[in-house]
């Protein structure tokens, strides 16, 4: 059995659910695959794939074994292309899991100019508000929000997104402004959608530290899709500084000014622990040096304080 050949019909099928599919994408007969596979089950001496007549599933097994052979043999091609071209330029596929309005309205210009710059590599991006299992799913580089919890993979954060409590003029000027965090009860607040039930916001003013729960009539997991209510006239919000400063802002008011709320952490994270690829080491370093505007403060350039005075 060519097992590197198995192990790339392991792959396709565990990537398309099909063995007719992945026979079809890589010239063979559907029986080789299925004896493919079965061979490399065999060797292994677990089940990767449960099958039924209608279906094809990963099993547990299958799926952290999917995870591993997808980062050993992205890094065998690449291995391959640079000693075949003799190439000191990165060479081959990253896939990219990131938020999804991060993604759209920040990280897709950024990899538009890597592209440019590394012609000779590609980019997947894999776009979702849910955390991406990186080994199951295959995924070199992570961009993450939030404060991650301990993993298996290294990870560096790179600086702080800063957040705004932002409402449209109309809506300060129809329900008044909002002096202290207390208020946000009485107060319809658009919130992202966390998971969980309640939503809790937290407010900074110097060495002072307040928590309110809030609600409101609309909950979305797009920021931007909050931005957009937010902007007319439906409530309040919670925005990060860069989709502020990327949108139409123009009827944006900043409430609270003299409260902050806590930034989160901007995190970088790699599948790759001991060997990093050349192609993985690039768009780190270039990730890091192109996000790092984004980065504290850019809302207060864009936004203007709610008037006291109303």
């Amino acid at each position: 059995m060519d097992t590197l050949q198995a192990y790339r019909a392991f792959l396709r099928v565990a990537e398309t659910a099909s063995f007719s599919r992945t026979a079809e994408d890589m010239s063979l007969q559907q029986s080789q695959v299925s004896r493919m596979v079965a061979g490399l089950e065999a060797q292994l001496g677990v089940q990767l794939l449960r099958r039924t007549t209608r279906s094809v599933t990963v099993t547990e097994e299958g799926e952290r074994f999917r995870g591993q052979l997808a980062t050993i043999l992205s890094a065998l091609e690449e291995c391959q292309d640079e000693i075949r071209n003799r190439r000191v330029e990165p060479v081959g596929l990253i896939r990219v899991a990131c938020p999804t309005t991060l993604g759209r309205v920040v990280v897709a210009p950024i990899i538009d100019d890597f592209l440019a710059r590394f012609p000779q590599t590609r980019i997947e991006m894999i776009m979702s508000n849910k955390l991406a299992n990186l080994a199951a799913d295959g995924i070199d580089v992570a961009i993450r929000v939030g404060r991650i919890p301990e993993s298996e993979h290294p990870s560096r954060m790179i600086g702080y997104v800063d957040q705004r409590l932002v409402a449209s003029s109309g809506y300060v000027g129809r329900h008044g402004p909002v002096a202290d965090p207390a208020e946000l009860v009485d107060r319809n607040c658009l919130c992202f959608a966390s998971g969980g039930g309640a939503q809790t916001w937290t407010f900074q003013r110097g060495e002072a530290r307040r928590s309110v729960r809030v609600k409101g009539d609309f909950i979305a997991n797009d920021a931007e899709t909050l931005m957009h209510r937010c902007a007319s006239g439906h409530g309040v919000a919670v925005l990060p500084g860069w989709l502020l400063k990327s949108g139409d802002t123009d009827d944006l008011v900043e409430l609270m000014p003299g409260w902050r709320v806590p930034s989160m952490p901007l995190n970088l994270v790699c599948a790759h622990r001991n060997h990093r690829p050349l192609k993985i080491r690039t768009l780190l370093e270039f990730l890091r040096t192109q996000l790092r505007p984004f980065m504290l403060s850019h809302a207060e350039a864009v936004l203007r304080p709610q008037d006291r005075g109303e």
